[in-house]
C-alpha cells in the first residue's frame, strides 16, 4: 500500500519535470491572446488595451530557462519524496 504514494510522487515528479516545454509554449499562447485582444480593444477602451499589452510585457520577460529550472527543481523533489515515501513504508 505504501509504494503506491511512492508511485504517485514519482509520476507527478516525472510529469513536472516533462512540462517546461508545453508550459513555455502555454506561455506563447496567452501572451499572443493578449497582444491580439490589445489591438482589438485599442479602439473600443483604452485603458483595457493598455493592460493587456502590459500583461503581453510580463509575459514576454518570463525567460525560458527560469520555467525549466522551477519545473525540473519541483520536479526533482517530488521523485525524491517518493524514495523516501518508499524507504519509510517498508
Amino acid at each position: 500500500m505504501g509504494w503506491t504514494i511512492a508511485l504517485l510522487f514519482w509520476a507527478a515528479g516525472v510529469v513536472i519535470v516533462a512540462s517546461p516545454r508545453y508550459l513555455f509554449h502555454r506561455l506563447e499562447a496567452i501572451k499572443s491572446e493578449s497582444v491580439d485582444h490589445a489591438k482589438a480593444s485599442e479602439a473600443v477602451d483604452k485603458e483595457e488595451s493598455i493592460f493587456f499589452f502590459i500583461e503581453a510585457k510580463a509575459l514576454d520577460a518570463i525567460p525560458w530557462w527560469i520555467v525549466t529550472v522551477t519545473c525540473v527543481t519541483i520536479g526533482l523533489f517530488l521523485i525524491a519524496f517518493g524514495v523516501i515515501a518508499l524507504v519509510f513504508s517498508y
